[in-house]
């Protein structure tokens, strides 16, 4: 049998809730990083090897929006995807966020299921 690759995800969230819960919501097969805030993730985000970037809308140190733009901007990471997680689930939030070099939107009430499914295609498709 065929060992399954472990993904790495980083995740920059300050709500321990939310970070409880994609814990909870992704297996092994997921490998996740957690930072509470934008900068420790633009200090710290190279040492290690990413193949998705999950950024909450709301940071309590930096506007999102310029922390998606600065990691899109690094050479290593201008391929990786990077979803935004928000409450907000609007046309208007997405677009916000859309603009900004942002691949993809996740509502942080999604059911597990939807968010595994949603990392899976991404990091399919960015393979």
């Amino acid at each position: 049998c065929t060992m399954q690759r472990q993904f790495n995800i980083l995740c920059v969230d300050d709500d321990l809730g939310i970070r409880r819960y994609l814990s909870k919501s992704l297996d092994d097969t997921y490998q996740i990083k957690f930072y509470a805030l934008g900068f420790e993730c633009l200090a710290k985000c190279q040492q290690w090897d990413h193949d998705l970037i999950l950024i909450d809308a709301t940071l309590p140190d930096m506007v999102s929006e310029q922390l998606v733009e600065k990691l899109k901007a690094m050479p290593e990471l201008h391929n990786t995807p990077i979803v935004i997680v928000s409450y907000k689930d609007s046309e208007k939030e997405r677009a916000r966020f859309a603009k900004c070099g942002c691949d993809h939107f996740l509502s942080k009430v999604a059911s597990p299921q939807d968010i595994k499914l949603l990392l899976a295609n991404l990091i399919n498709q960015a393979a």
